[in-house]
């Protein structure tokens, strides 16, 4: 069964919000070649319960559980790590985000490789935002454009989108585990040269929000701090090097071999097929395997930092190993 969408879900004590936002969420999506997962993120209060309920029918599911509350990037961070989809996003347990804008937020993805739902465009429409919340958002905005210079408006609307390859590429390189993980991400996202593009939404306040504003907001503002700082290293990721292979040539040879979710780029005079977010004892089991489907290419077992990625020696033109991607028109 292919799966050409991911949702991401990320759930903490949503019991009594999550069975309404599945409804309506899932009311919109073919079902066929969409796969939801629910991520609970130490709830105490059943939500993980809730979700297998909902998602009993649903062909294509999982609801993980993370062991102790670990914060909202966390929980998208392990929903990405399972996700197997062409294109994979996050959207918010609310629904405060109207699901059926993620149409347009996958359209997005034909010329960008990530999309970004935004309350702050003009085509958006926003009703019923508490004055704190705006105030919240306001104030985090103008730290964020001061410190990161950030080319959009709005880095916290929990609807974002991104090619697959790059989702897995850019959560591999994320660390930070609350809610600013939307700002390290974009920042990466940033820096690697990626096509970014910000989507009108029609957004609504749900009531019995998570958010302290005081608390939240100081956290945020810290890991911002620490992500300017590039503050923990990544792990590198495993892989397989190509010599004097065109990335577009690289693309086809290994098309029977890897995952719309694994990652080809130009690297130095050749090519690199990279595994991120792939544990790396497997990551290295499987350029072993691959070695010897292309003997006659020189290939070599290659091990990258993160931050070469940033380095001119690395052109990120990334490609899928399948590619393709829903279009626009099979969601609501």
């Amino acid at each position: 069964m292919t799966t050409r969408l991911s949702l991401v879900i990320p759930a903490y004590n949503e019991a009594d919000r999550l069975s309404a936002g599945l409804t309506q969420l899932l009311e919109g999506l073919p079902p066929d070649d969409t796969e939801i997962l629910v991520v609970d993120d130490g709830s105490t209060d059943g939500t993980a319960a809730v979700a297998r309920r909902q998602l009993a029918a649903w062909p294509q599911h999982s609801v993980l559980s993370l062991a102790r509350n670990s914060g909202k990037g966390a929980a998208v961070r392990a929903g990405v790590v399972r996700a197997r989809g062409d294109v994979i996003a996050f959207v918010d347990a609310d629904m405060e985000t109207d699901p059926r804008d993620l149409g347009a937020l996958v359209q997005s993805l034909e010329d960008n490789d990530v999309a970004v739902g935004s309350r702050t465009l003009n085509a958006s429409s926003v009703q019923d935002r508490s004055s704190h919340r705006a105030m919240m958002t306001r104030t985090f905005g103008i730290v964020v454009a001061t410190l990161m210079h950030l080319p959009m408006s709005d880095t916290q609307c929990g609807f974002k989108a991104f090619k697959g390859s790059i989702a897995k590429l850019l959560f591999h390189g994320s660390r930070v585990d609350r809610y600013a993980f939307d700002v390290e991400v974009l920042n990466l996202a940033a820096r690697l040269g990626l096509r970014t593009q910000e989507v009108p939404v029609r957004w609504s306040e749900v009531d019995g929000s998570h958010i302290r504003p005081f608390r939240d907001a100081v956290q945020m503002l810290a890991d911002v701090a620490r992500t300017r700082r590039t503050w923990r290293i990544q792990p590198p990721m495993q892989g397989l090097f190509l010599p004097d292979v065109p990335v577009e040539a690289a693309t086809e040879l290994i098309r029977p071999f890897t995952r719309s979710v694994d990652l080809t780029i130009s690297w130095k005079e050749g090519t690199a097929v990279l595994f991120p977010c792939v544990p790396p004892t497997t990551a290295r089991r499987i350029s072993r395997r691959l070695l010897t489907s292309f003997q006659e290419y020189d290939p070599q077992v290659l091990s990258v930092e993160f931050d070469a990625l940033f380095k001119p020696s690395a052109t990120l033109d990334a490609r899928g190993g399948r590619g393709g991607h829903p279009r626009s028109d099979d969601l609501t």
